[in-house]
């Protein structure tokens, strides 16, 4: 075949998918029409040939019991103007009257009058059956007619006129249904009847309705196989066109998703067909039936081998098959690599060559070989610059590959070191280092991992990794562990010198264990001796408790008397006597002031003390407390000043803030000298009431204000100890204070004086 041959050739273009919808849709959706059609007909043949019957068989059944009905009437009016005609003939003659018997009823009738299963019943007057035929039929003689025939017929023929009859249908006595007919005799007086069974009556239109029943089974199924014939025939070409579709559509998916195209490269008429696929490769739309073979030649790359000179050469070697690559470009432009196999066969009709073979898209492979190479290219490179030394065996232990610190490490030459060469003669090419320490490491199913720590001449450490691979070779990696040995020694080093450190703190651990348990001890103690502390101090204050009632009830009357002494009640005294009774009452009432601290102390430890607040002004409490201790101020020759800025509303015991003013205010007064000054003030300040009392006095030394407030201190100085005193007042203060929710703060000054201050809240 020439160039200008090949050039002539086209490539025929087929849309598979387009030309099998055409030619495989088409017949079968008229296939489907046609056999649907069919069988519509069919059935509608069968319903309208059978309601045709039916409507034909009703319609036959009405004509013929209407005939059965006349032919009753005929032969019943016939017997019986027969049997009246002889009845009548023998009056005329003037004969001897007889009733009819059986044989003048079969003369009158004949056999074919008693056809279709009709019988005859010939009665006389007294409603008796006198003869019928055929004989014996329905009853025998001398029955009632009447329990035979119903009553509505026999009526009927009665109340007619002579000669009148009408066929009805009726329920005879034996439950069968009949046609029955009655006439009444003359001048005879008695009554022929007729009564034809429903059974035998429409026998012949029974026999009528079996054969055309076969018939019309006979139609029906002839009909129906032929139909099921062709239904089956349909379904069989449908079923094998759609095997043959969907074979194509496996094929077309099949090689779509392998990247693969079915060729067919007819060479006597220079036609090929590509497969759909083979567009799919190139990303090509089929676009009519045919493409160029310019269109071929203008998409293959300049660099490969032209197609026509590949065929040129196929035919000159007289070859009959090829495997050859080229490329192809994409219909977005870059390069498509197929790899095309074929083989010369001959076509079934007329024995023409055909080259017919597949043609598969490697450009992924091309691609993947080309990243392969460069990766290798890549891992040699980044082999050859790790510090590390890098060798590689193979299942055969023969050299695939190292690196120039391999080399170096193991002072090789480079010709023992060319790939293949034997594991034996590179070792004995290589100097022998100093083997330190060598253990195997158990790994996954890859085998062991053997580690190898060596001394080099120059005093370097060596790691050596040796593991296999899973072609069963095995990689060895050296890593320079010279510093790592260095710092295992300073490692080492510092451990003891830990171990060192640690026992010393164990020591030190034990030694304090020693003094927590001593110091647990001695906590243990001082619980104990608290305890001890705590049951004493409430045996305090309940003995005191209990003392200071015994000793108030007899102090009253001790006052009582000593008052009633002084009045003269019973008569007066000497003034010696009066002087007596005078020092007495004010030591009663002093004592009773005692008792009566202690006594509230003692509730308040006890937690017995309670308030009873209402909702009051403490200005006019204020008032009162300064105006009570007015006088006793006056009598020491002291100021006392107040302060009250508008009115104070709290909610508060009354009579325990009182007490609280009193004992303040007591104690100013009692601690400054004559021509000193108290002053007592009072206001709001935000959601509180300040109260403040301050004095001249001797003050107290600020290493003693800690202690004032608690109970039974007092300040030890010649001023207070010549005032006495409990050292309760403060103390009970400051605990009401606090029980209202408030504050009591004490400020002084050693020979200045003194400043309390008492906070409470408005609203208590």
């Amino acid at each position: 075949m020439s160039k200008a041959g090949l050039e002539d050739l086209f490539i025929k273009e087929r849309a598979p998918g387009a030309a099998l919808a055409g030619r495989r849709f088409a017949p079968v959706i008229s296939e489907r029409l046609a056999r649907r059609l069919i069988n519509v007909l069919v059935a509608l043949f069968l319903i309208g040939l059978t309601t045709a019957l039916i409507v034909h068989l009703s319609i036959l059944h009405h004509s013929h019991a209407r005939d059965q009905a006349r032919q009753a009437a005929l032969y019943l009016r016939l017997a019986g103007l027969e049997i009246s005609r002889a009845s009548a003939s023998a009056e005329g003659t003037g004969a001897t009257w007889r009733a009819p018997v059986a044989d003048d009823l079969k003369r009158a009738l004949g056999e074919e009058a008693i056809g279709g299963g009709r019988v005859f019943l010939l009665a006389g007057p007294d409603g008796r059956i006198r003869a019928s035929w055929p004989q014996g039929a329905l009853a025998g003689a001398g029955a009632k007619l009447d329990a035979i025939i119903p009553e509505a017929v026999l009526a009927a023929a009665a109340a007619g006129p002579e000669g009148s009859l009408k066929v009805r249908r009726v329920t005879l006595g034996d439950g069968q249904g009949a046609l029955a007919a009655a006439v009444r005799l003359s001048p005879w007086p008695g009554m022929l009847v007729v009564a034809q069974p429903d059974e035998a009556a429409m026998r012949g239109w029974t026999d009528s309705v079996w054969s055309i029943a076969g018939l019309f089974i006979a139609v029906a199924v002839i009909l129906i196989l032929m139909a099921t014939a062709y239904n089956w025939q349909s379904s069989m070409t449908i079923a094998a066109r759609d095997t043959l579709a969907s074979a194509t559509t496996r094929l077309d998916a099949a090689l779509d998703r392998g990247r693969c195209g079915l060729w067919d490269w007819d060479v006597a008429r220079g036609r090929i067909f590509w497969s759909r696929s083979m567009y799919s490769m190139l990303g090509l739309e089929p676009a009519g039936e045919y493409l160029s073979y310019g269109e071929i030649v203008r998409r293959q790359h300049p660099a490969d081998l032209p197609i026509e000179r590949l065929a040129e050469t196929m035919l000159e070697q007289n070859s009959t098959s090829f495997d050859h690559e080229f490329r192809l470009k994409h219909a977005d432009g870059h390069w498509v690599w197929l790899r095309a196999r074929g083989a010369l066969t001959l076509s079934a009709h007329g024995g023409e060559p055909h080259l017919v073979g597949i043609a598969i898209d490697v450009t992924d492979q091309k691609k993947a070989a080309r990243q392969s190479q460069e990766a290798e290219t890549r891992l040699r490179d980044a082999i050859e610059t790790i510090s590390e030394s890098f060798v590689l065996w193979d299942a055969e232990s023969r050299l695939v590959m190292c690196n120039s610190k391999y080399q170096q490490f193991h002072s090789l030459p480079p010709s023992a070191c060319m790939p293949g060469a034997p594991y034996e003669e590179v070792m004995k090419a290589a100097k022998k280092p100093k083997v330190n320490k060598r253990q195997s490491i158990h790994c996954d199913e890859n085998g062991e991992e053997v580690v190898v720590e060596v001394q080099l001449d120059d005093g370097r450490w060596l790691q050596i990794n040796e593991r296999r691979t899973r072609d069963l070779g095995f990689v060895s990696v050296g890593t320079d562990i010279t510093e790592l040995k260095r710092q295992q020694e300073q490692m080492a080093r510092s451990e003891r010198e830990l171990k060192e450190t640690v026992r010393k703190l164990e020591e030190a651990r034990h030694d304090v264990e020693q003094q927590r348990q001593r110091l647990a001890d001695l906590a243990d103690r001082y619980m104990r001796e608290k305890e001890k502390a705590e049951a004493a101090y409430k045996t305090k204050s309940e003995f005191l408790a209990n003392m200071s009632h015994e000793l108030r009830t007899p102090l009253n009357p001790i006052i009582g008397f000593s008052q009633a002494m002084q009045s003269g009640v019973f008569g007066p005294l000497p003034e010696k006597y009066r002087e007596y009774a005078t020092d007495i009452e004010r030591s009663a009432k002093h004592m009773l002031s005692l008792v009566t601290d202690i006594l509230d102390m003692s509730k308040i430890e006890a937690g017995k003390m309670t308030l009873e607040k209402t909702r009051i002004d403490l200005a006019p409490v204020i008032e009162e407390a300064v105006r009570i201790m007015a006088a006793d101020a006056e009598g020491r020759g002291l100021v006392l000043e107040r302060a009250i800025s508008g009115p104070l509303p709290a909610m508060a015991d009354t009579g325990k803030i009182r007490q609280v003013l009193f004992n303040i205010l007591s104690n100013a007064v009692k601690f400054t000298g004559a021509g000193g000054l108290v002053r007592l003030g009072a206001e709001r300040r935000g959601n509180d009431v300040v109260i403040t009392v301050s004095d001249t006095g001797c003050g107290i030394p600020a290493a003693s204000l800690s202690r004032l407030g608690q109970p039974f201190e007092q300040v030890a100085s010649q001023f207070s100890k010549s005032r006495g005193g409990s050292g309760l007042g403060l103390a009970i203060s400051r605990s009401l204070v606090e029980m209202h929710g408030g504050t009591l703060h004490i400020a002084s000054t050693e020979g200045e004086g003194t400043t309390v201050t008492i906070t409470l809240p408005l609203e208590g």
